[in-house]
């Protein structure tokens, strides 16, 4: 026990894992954030693509030297399965260049790990049917160590540990029902093949979780402000053309709200940048705190932010907004509550074209707030709600 708890510790901090958020981080994918989603499916689809690529062109390349030492009729029958392998995986690699989707991402890679198994049992198949010898028998166990290739495969790929067993598990029971024995004098070879590709399937699964591990350090560092823990303005416009996309193509909602703190200068010449940091910690605290769990908090820029509502019609945003002050954002140095001007956009509803077009009515729609006396939201159609309003009601604009 000892030792098997020794050799937790060591693999914990080679991974670079100090909480058990991390931890968990590595066992299923529920909490990965959009950033990582977007980077890992990027990633998956650019390496199934070179793969299959790859292997397009030298599955059928390869029967030229089954050509040369196997027997005519076992060469024909490889080759019929060879060409069919190779058109699956010309269309996986075109299927590839598609737009980054983790579940488009994912069902390729499957796709891609189901080729060379269902290959390998139909070969397998065909050999057994001839008796061969010499260099044929040695192309014959070639044919053997393709699972094991695919399991090398799986060590480029950023998984997670649920994902890579249910990557794996198929891979293992395809050579289990291979060099099952038959009889006791083939057990010795069976257990060792067997045992051998649990040490594969070891290796590529830590070699998985260090990538994934890797993945999420920099992408967290590079996707959230330091300061504030809200996303940074590169990974929010990722996500904001992402989440615009979505609503277009499905004609559903989508609003944003451009947050401005009010007087926020005034705290940093009055009180100090560190005073000045505090209050915009507390406040991007509250928002995040307020916001639905599948919204997106961004600190655009200073002491602007921006929340992405997906679904959410300018109604929905109304409510959202009125939360948020109901919730307040904090205190200022002098006991006064920290208020914001607030604009909204809605893609729907205000016909936008583009992201672009709807952070700057946005924008604009926040200056509007702030000449209009600050501390109030202009949303759609120009309809304003002022802040103390909002703190002794609960009504929308």
């Amino acid at each position: 026990m000892k030792y098997i708890k020794a050799m937790y510790i060591s693999l914990i901090e080679s991974l670079g894992i100090h909480t058990t958020d991390q931890l968990y981080e590595l066992f299923t994918t529920k909490q990965h954030g959009i950033p990582i989603s977007c980077h890992r499916a990027a990633i998956m689809q650019s390496r199934v693509f070179f793969f299959s690529v790859i292997f397009a062109v030298l599955v059928p390349v390869w029967s030229v030297i089954d050509l040369l030492y196997l027997p005519t009729e076992l060469w024909r029958e490889l080759l019929l399965i060879r060409m069919l392998a190779a058109v699956c995986f010309a269309l996986i690699a075109w299927r590839s260049r598609e737009e980054p989707d983790l579940m488009r991402a994912r069902i390729l890679l499957a796709a891609m790990l189901a080729v060379t198994p269902l290959f390998y049992l139909l070969s397998d198949h065909f050999i057994a049917d001839h008796q061969l010898n010499d260099t044929a028998l040695i192309l014959a166990e070639i044919y053997a160590l393709l699972p094991f290739v695919m399991v090398a495969g799986l060590t480029l790929f950023p998984l997670a540990i649920m994902e890579f067993l249910v990557y794996a598990l198929p891979i293992f029971i395809v050579v289990g029902y291979s060099v099952y024995p038959e009889t006791s004098a083939e057990i010795p070879e069976a257990v060792s093949t067997v045992w051998l590709l649990i040490l594969l399937l070891g290796v590529a699964l830590f070699a998985s979780m260090t990538q994934l591990r890797y993945m999420l350090s920099q992408v967290s560092h590079a996707s959230y402000d330091v300061l504030t823990g809200m996303l940074s303005r590169r990974a929010g416009i990722e996500i904001l053309e992402l989440q615009f996309r979505l609503a277009t193509m499905s004609e559903k909602p989508l609003s944003i709200l451009y947050f401005d703190l009010d007087n926020f200068k005034a705290i940093n010449d009055t009180y100090g940048h560190d005073t000045g940091d505090t209050v915009l910690r507390v406040a991007s605290q509250q928002i995040r705190d307020t916001v639905r769990k599948g919204d997106s908090v961004i600190r655009w820029g200073g002491e602007e932010f921006i929340v992405i509502l997906p679904t959410a019609d300018h109604t929905e945003a109304n409510d959202v907004i009125t939360r948020i002050m109901l919730a307040g954002l904090g205190d200022r140095p002098d006991g006064a509550p920290v208020t914001a001007s607030i604009g909204i956009a809605e893609v729907q509803q205000d016909r936008l074209k583009d992201w672009k077009s709807q952070v700057e009515l946005a924008d604009h729609r926040m200056y509007t707030a702030k000449s209009n006396g600050r501390a109030r939201c202009v949303g759609v159609g120009g309809q304003a709600m002022e802040w103390v309003i909002a703190l002794d009601e609960s009504s929308g604009f």
